[in-house]
């Protein structure tokens, strides 16, 4: 199978950190360590694209014509340049596939801003499925009862195309030493000519336990291959997530250490972790009856949509369509986030998921 730029070189070790070499062309490329693995799945799943699809949602009635197509392609890269500073890779991957649509000399403008709504569609559609397996799968809240490969099997039950995935392998020359990749050992160059190929082997292999430092790497050309590899990175690491006591958002929890608030900013320049152990009404789940009364019920909601007495079997069971399960989480959640942030009371809390619980 043929791999054409841009495209990106993922090499894992030992540690939970991905070491990503985004090839941009045949000659210029940067190179990102990325960690702790889940970081960039979490944070994509918990990004606001609103401001995003206002900008996109304003092209909706506007007819491409010869005149206007440069200026309706700039609205779609201004768009994109509103996740440059918010995500790790998923604004190469977006500007890779704007690019390879608009430079194809096969479609008509009208096809290209066909398939550019499209393209921004499907990422939405995506955070939609891996905030679902994230939860499903890795939360330490949710279905506690099922050890993780229970949980994983169930999942793909429920979505059958994970199962059925496949990412392309390939080998090598790496600075990897003791099973880790060796950042000081890269070198970094802007023109190809100028490097002396033979020094930056040397370099790479000295010092190396190996006789030769080749290593596996995956190639990734779109953002849902990069998500399948750390989803499953995540999964065969048994890295689970968390939700924030404050920001109510996930975050990963990178080792065995208890952890109630994320390191994301909350206000100003302080972070969720340096503020949440100071504000009384943000407790954590075992401290908080109505946070483990809410828990109870998304739990015994959760059950109740999967019918998960019969995940091993081809029974349907469930009592409710997916959109009222989907409504119902969406309010559940906005209550528990109004009520850490100190905006309605436990009771207001639980009767809002109450009177919602049939809808």
């Amino acid at each position: 199978m043929e791999i054409t730029y841009p495209f990106a070189k993922v090499f894992t070790d030992s540690t939970n950190k991905f070491n990503v070499f985004f090839l941009h062309d045949a000659e210029h490329s940067t190179f990102q360590q990325i960690g702790e693995i889940g970081t960039g799945i979490v944070d994509f799943c918990e990004l606001d694209f609103s401001e995003l699809q206002e900008k996109i949602k304003a092209l909706e009635t506007v007819e491409v014509t010869n005149a206007n197509f440069e200026d309706i392609k700039k609205v779609y890269w201004n768009a994109v340049e509103l996740l440059k500073e918010k995500h790790s890779y998923l604004h190469f991957f977006l500007t890779s596939d704007l690019f390879r649509n608009f430079y194809n000399v096969d479609r008509s403008e009208v096809e290209k801003v066909s398939y550019a709504n499209f393209l921004f569609q499907y990422y939405l559609n995506l955070q939609a499925v891996y905030a679902e397996a994230l939860e499903f799968c890795l939360s330490n809240e949710i279905l506690s009862e099922y050890t993780l490969p229970e949980r994983y099997v169930m999942f793909c039950n429920l979505y059958p195309n994970f199962m059925q995935y496949m990412l392309r392998s390939m080998y090598g020359i790496a600075p990897i030493a003791n099973g880790r990749f060796d950042t000081n050992k890269l070198i970094s160059f802007n023109d190809p000519d100028e490097v002396d190929t033979r020094k930056v082997l040397q370099n790479i292999h000295r010092d190396s336990k190996h006789a030769v430092s080749m290593w596996q790497y995956f190639a990734i050309q779109s953002l849902e291959e990069m998500f399948y590899l750390e989803f499953m990175e995540m999964t065969k690491r048994g890295i689970r997530i968390k939700r924030c006591g404050l920001c109510d958002r996930y975050f990963v929890l990178a080792d065995k250490r208890k952890r109630d608030y994320c390191d994301r900013i909350y206000k100003g320049k302080r972070t969720c972790k340096q503020i949440g152990a100071k504000q009384k009404f943000n407790q954590s789940v075992e401290q908080d009856s109505f946070l483990q009364e809410f828990q109870r019920i998304y739990n015994r909601m959760y059950s109740r949509y999967y019918r998960m007495d019969a995940w091993d079997s081809d029974r349907q069971t469930n009592k409710m369509t997916e959109e009222q399960f989907k409504a119902w989480i969406s309010a559940a959640s906005k209550a528990r986030q109004e009520y850490k942030a100190g905006v309605i009371s436990g009771r207001e809390l639980l009767k809002r998921i109450d009177r919602s619980k049939n809808p």
